[in-house]
């Protein structure tokens, strides 16, 4: 029997937690475009559509972009042709009433099969990878000290591999900053979590084995 079901993804995790890694691996396995919401926006507005004149009206002031906006961009996104079989959403839904507007689009109630996957790591492994992130500002190149170590190293400064240009630690990849973004992760992701999980589609796989590791695990879900 063929499921034609569509395949919709939405992956979850704190910061550090891969979900970019991820969410390449399953593009490619599962041959479902890996769609953002900070794109969808940039290109909107790139274009000159009448919702990125309207979404760049918020974003030039500094404001949040309302949830109205950003999902009629989405409801254009996956009418394209590439989504016939399914997405993998990145950026939404961020909060309950994201959530709620995702499961009544007619995308996603319509002959659909919805997998919200959790990759969990602990705060303290969030701190770790994330701390020891060094990035060129030359040629954009980042390293970690941890599993991606630059070559080259003069006093304390390590240098790139590429152009040797001296690295250095992006003010997000500060101990202070990171922490914050956990406290903000934990505060709308929260809800969203107990969200899916009383809709029976959320599903955890850990973080703290290799990035092979939790493919496996996400794969065993979707297939």
């Amino acid at each position: 029997m063929i499921d034609t079901k569509k395949r919709i993804v939405v992956l979850l995790g704190p910061p550090g937690a891969g979900k970019g890694t991820q969410a390449a691996y399953i593009k490619e396995r599962f041959h479902i475009p890996h769609i953002s919401t900070g794109e969808i926006l940039r290109d909107n507005i790139d274009k000159g559509t009448p919702l990125g004149i309207e979404a760049n009206k918020f974003m030039h002031k500094g404001d949040l972009v309302p949830d109205d906006l950003v999902f009629d961009m989405l409801k254009d996104r996956v009418q394209q042709n590439d989504c016939a079989h399914g997405a993998l959403l990145d950026g939404f839904p961020r909060n309950d009433d994201q959530a709620e507007m995702f499961f009544n689009m007619e995308y996603v109630s319509t002959n659909a099969k919805v997998s919200a996957i959790l990759i969990d790591i602990p705060d303290e492994e969030v701190i770790k990878r994330l701390s020891n992130r060094r990035y060129c500002p030359s040629c954009k190149s980042i390293y970690n000290l941890i599993h991606k170590v630059p070559k080259k190293k003069v006093g304390n400064a390590f240098i790139c591999d590429n152009c040797g240009t001296e690295l250095i630690i992006r003010d997000d990849d500060k101990v202070e900053t990171i922490k914050n973004r956990l406290k903000v992760f934990h505060n709308t992701a929260g809800p969203l979590i107990d969200y899916f999980n009383k809709k029976n589609v959320l599903y955890k796989v850990s973080g703290m084995t290799s990035l092979e590791d939790v493919f496996k695990q996400i794969v065993k879900i979707l297939e």
